[in-house]
């Protein structure tokens, strides 16, 4: 069995693209059941954040399951498969392991460290149990993960500044109005983004909040934490104008903020500039937003001058980070690895105690008279030669290294004791009882 990972992230494909193949969370359990209904896919999980949409899927096939994973995206996005992969990357077994360990640790992340996708990484594995796709191989890699992404972040620096999208957004419109105290804000979300950003605009002297939202409750219960006025997304057009910073930060798959609502609230605000940034994917406002004069509009891909800044001093913390897990992948790739070698060990195990048995029955034509106590020493006799035998080449099966020496010597152990087609039939068998 072989790990593989694919996807595109905020390095790979602009925002444009990420959000043709957002997926929202109800979709995600029929995509997984969908994948693992190929052949040549056992299991398989799917990440889905506003920086990222990557797959895992576990497979005997890792070429097979690659080009389906590939088919999907294209079909996803609604774009040819020349257009879409050269945006992919594709990972298979070692590789795959370490970008699962530095995703969920925030090393891959547009703000380096950043703590919210540990969070979106577990869902993404609770939501492959609901569906039924994740089994023993996904189950102890996410695991593993989680055990490595918490060494990371207790053992290093790398995430103790608090530092996320939110907050690089804030920076971002200190650049543009260098003040501040007395701006009047507007979020336009009630999600744990709109939290974090409510709170990095009050600690730079934002006492003017207002909070829309879809749902009206959600948006009173931030607003009434942090003092501010609450509305729904349908009285975004008579609260606007008021609004100098505007960060929106929704779950829609269509823009929220068009540009016939802006081009009013900017000429009752008499040409007094506007700040809009939009760090959901997909995106809550029209990039035309931008033409209207005096309306700046900045998307999460825009965000990286702001983050460049705190990714130099982070990338001491970081190099450290990748040493922890490189621990941590150690031990999960010697784990996989011994999976490979357990239908052989059980066939090998099975043909040799054939072999025994019918050996002693043979014998026992020649030792007649044998009293109980004497069958039973000769019984133990034969066992514990056939372990002594076997136990030099089952020792070196349970700890084959992860490389070419591993397979080279799989390859022998299955010629030597002439177990290919056994150690085959009982890898389906194994696989059958993981996936079940």
């Amino acid at each position: 069995m072989r790990i593989c990972h694919v996807g595109l992230n905020h390095k790979t494909a602009p925002v444009e693209l990420r959000e043709r193949l957002a997926v929202p969370e109800q979709d995600i359990a029929g995509i997984l059941q969908s994948q693992i209904a190929q052949p040549a896919i056992r299991e398989a999980s799917l990440l889905s954040t506003c920086n990222r949409v990557e797959m895992t899927v576990v497979t005997h096939d890792p070429d097979a399951a690659i080009a389906l994973i590939h088919e999907w995206f294209a079909d996803k996005a609604q774009m040819s498969l020349d257009q879409v992969c050269p945006h992919l990357y594709s990972h298979t077994t070692n590789d795959a392991v370490k970008h699962l360990y530095a995703v969920a640790s925030g090393l891959d992340s547009l703000v380096l460290g950043e703590p919210q996708i540990f969070g979106q990484v577990k869902a993404s594995y609770e939501q492959a149990l609901s569906a039924g796709t994740a089994g023993h191989i996904l189950h102890r890699l996410y695991q593993s993960t989680f055990a490595a992404a918490k060494r990371a972040r207790s053992e290093t620096a790398i995430g103790k500044q608090s530092v996320n999208i939110s907050s690089c957004a804030v920076e971002l419109a200190k650049r543009i109005f260098d003040d501040l105290t007395g701006k009047t804000v507007m979020l336009i979300g009630a999600g744990e983004m709109a939290e974090l950003a409510a709170r990095h605009l009050r600690g730079n002297g934002c006492s003017n909040i207002l909070v829309a939202n879809r749902t009206l409750t959600r948006a009173q219960n931030l607003a009434i934490e942090f003092e501010g006025h609450a509305l729904t997304l349908d009285q975004l057009p008579d609260y606007l104008d008021a609004a100098d910073i505007i960060i929106s930060s929704t779950g829609a798959n269509t823009y929220v903020l068009l540009p016939d609502v802006v081009q009013q609230a900017m000429e009752k605000r008499g040409g007094s500039p506007m700040f809009l940034v939009d760090i959901a994917v997909p995106r809550d406002i029209d990039p035309r937003i931008g033409d209207i004069a005096g309306a700046y509009v900045y998307d999460i891909d825009d965000l990286q001058q702001v983050v460049q800044g705190n990714r130099e001093n982070r990338e001491k913390e970081s190099k450290q980070a990748r040493e922890l897990l490189a621990q941590e992948e150690k031990a999960f790739l010697l784990w996989l690895k011994s999976l490979e070698s357990v239908p052989l060990i059980r066939t090998i195990q099975q043909q040799v105690e054939s072999m025994r048995q019918d050996e002693l029955t043979k014998a026992q034509r020649y030792l007649k008279g044998l009293d109980k106590t004497q069958t039973e020493a000769v019984e133990r006799l034969s066992k514990a030669l056939m372990k002594r035998f076997l136990h030099p080449s089952l020792r070196t099966l349970k700890s084959l290294p992860d490389d070419m020496e591993g397979d080279l010597l799989m390859g022998a152990a299955r010629k030597l004791f002439d177990a290919e087609i056994k150690a085959v039939e009982n890898q389906k068998e194994s696989d059958e009882h993981t996936s079940g």
